[in-house]
């Protein structure tokens, strides 16, 4: 079935100020296009399951290396063999960010634990725990057969999938888990984490089912919602809405909730799947052949996307990142990506490497949130986010990736969905409440990642676990991709870049273990090809 169509221009941002695609780049320019319905092989992914069962071998070079005769692996492979696994009273307190930096309160609020500190306390790892175990903290490349150690399966050897979803008092939450469990090919491996950020006086439970499971009112099995059918792998933590500081807080909290899956992934709220999504995104994550790689980009609108009969994807365009640049004043200044252009893939079989990681959609190997986790102090930051998270993951070694086919889309405030969107309250609501705290934020933030351009002190508290790590250098980064962090500016036209042409550049160089792509072996420096032509910006 082919398709025809043309693909629009949309704006920079909705009114809630999501930022989402469109525009012009290095093969992924507005063009009409024809979309072809690919009835790919769904036993591909069967055919192509993991081989990350160390052998003895393996094991015991890896407890020499570590010098810890503690690391048992017949208690790892046994937890792999666990799933789902749940919060319920796996739970501890913690500081709440925004009232310390507003009030210099120390307000604690129990939320739940770290996997690492959970499996930590029973020494699954050895004695010096996961985050140990896994590269020392971002001190080394972890090893291939590090990285196989983490992860489990459900039936059959498939590969377990947590999904984080951050909802903030949005009616979609509900639809988007429903969406997640009922078009995946296989829900029996997923388990869904929601952070339900929640006015308990005013809002209904939007990230509850709209039928009951159980009980006299209860419909026939075959008939109930996916969500129902599987809501025992669907985790809700609930948070009062006056707690709220921001998407990389309930963010934080969502980390918190990883227990130990194959394959993590974060979506926003309010995000449509389409049919099968699960197999067709695993594939495409194996294609890159990449232990290291992260899929992830800013999503294209639901209007018009997704069939309403069949669920398959009628959007042959993908976003890619590739456009960034300085926004705000003073000590508030920061990288943020913008406007990302989006095209039909220039090249196939395999994901699209380019530089930037998005927070609207990320889907990588379950270790990344391990050592990638949110960090804890950084309320009330919207912008900034990305590059902070980017930056982190790109110093342990991962690297990012557009996919060849988008699987979900994002309902921004625009067009038939303005009106409603815009009527969904945000986190904004309480910034009389942290006064302040946006600024400490901030300044944590830009000095954690070597981008302040100021000797500003800031709160340095758990560095050493939400810094940054020894595989590669920022600065390698901002040399490479063209930013500027002493004058605060960028190389515009990147995106002539990204593309075929970087991966041309780049692909060479991955490691023959899978183990990323060896910066030490790029002397590749971006400078701006058409200095002197201006780079269009939409409004």
């Amino acid at each position: 079935l082919v398709t025809f169509g043309a693909v629009w221009n949309i704006p920079l941002s909705d009114e809630a100020g999501h930022r989402f695609p469109g525009g012009n780049g290095n093969d992924n320019k507005f063009i009409p296009f024809a979309i072809v319905h690919n009835n790919f092989n769904i036993e591909r992914l069967l055919a192509t399951e993991a081989e990350d069962v160390n052998t003895r071998e393996e094991e015991d070079t890896i407890r020499k290396d570590h010098d810890d005769e503690r690391i048992d692996f017949g208690k790892i492979r046994e937890y792999r063999q666990q799933f789902p696994i749940m919060i319920k009273s796996d739970m501890k307190e913690i500081l709440h960010p925004g009232i310390l930096y507003a009030n210099g309160k120390e307000t604690k609020i129990m939320v739940p634990k770290f996997w690492s500190d959970t499996v930590d306390e029973k020494g699954i790892y050895g004695s010096k725990g996961v985050r140990e175990f896994l590269g020392h903290h971002g001190e080394r490349l972890m090893t291939l057969e590090e990285a196989k150690s983490i992860g489990s399966y459900v039936s059959v050897q498939k590969e377990t999938i947590y999904i984080s979803v951050a909802s903030y008092r949005d009616p979609e939450c509900g639809s988007t888990i429903e969406s997640i469990l009922s078009r995946a090919k296989y829900p029996e491996r997923i388990r869904v984490a929601v952070i339900n950020q929640h006015n308990l006086k005013e809002d209904p439970d939007f990230c509850a089912t709209t039928e009951p499971c159980e009980g006299k009112n209860m419909k026939e099995v075959s008939e109930l919602s996916a969500f129902c059918r599987y809501r025992e792998q669907v985790d809700i933590f609930t948070l009062d809405a006056k707690l709220s500081v921001g998407p990389v807080f309930a963010r934080h909290l969502a980390h918190r909730m990883y227990r130990g899956e194959y394959y993590a992934m974060q979506v926003d709220s309010h995000v449509n799947f389409i049919q099968d999504w699960d197999d067709d995104l695993i594939w495409q994550w194996k294609s890159a052949k990449n232990e290291m790689a992260v899929l992830t980009t800013y999503l294209s609108d639901i209007i018009g996307s997704i069939n309403p009969k069949t669920h398959h994807s009628q959007h042959a365009a993908r976003p890619i990142m590739c456009v960034s640049d300085y926004e705000g004043n003073g000590k508030l200044k920061h990288l943020r990506h913008g406007q990302q252009p989006e095209g039909v893939a220039g090249i196939h079989g395999q994901p699209t490497l380019h530089p930037f990681w998005a927070a609207g959609f990320s889907f990588s190997r379950g270790h990344f949130v391990v050592q990638i986790p949110y960090d804890q102090y950084l309320p009330m930051i919207f912008q900034g986010e990305e590059i902070s998270m980017g930056l982190r993951g790109f110093s342990y070694g991962y690297d990012y990736y557009a996919a060849e086919r988008s699987v979900c889309f994002h309902m921004y405030a625009i067009r038939e969905n303005k009106e409603k969107r815009q009527k969904v309250k945000l986190f904004w609501e309480n910034q009389r409440l942290y006064r302040g705290a946006e600024l400490q934020a901030m300044k944590r933030l830009n000095g954690i990642i070597g981008m302040a351009t100021s000797n500003d002190t800031y709160d340095h508290t758990d560095e050493y676990k939400y810094g940054l790590g020894k595989v590669r250098t920022t600065s390698k980064f901002f040399k490479t991709f063209g930013i500027h962090t002493d004058i605060q500016t960028v190389e515009k036209h990147l995106c002539s870049f990204v593309g075929k042409p970087m991966m041309r550049e780049f692909q060479p160089y991955l490691r023959s273990n899978t183990m990323g792509i060896d910066y030490n072996q790029i002397q590749y420096k971006f400078v701006d090809p058409s200095p002197e032509k201006k780079e269009v910006k939409e409004n």
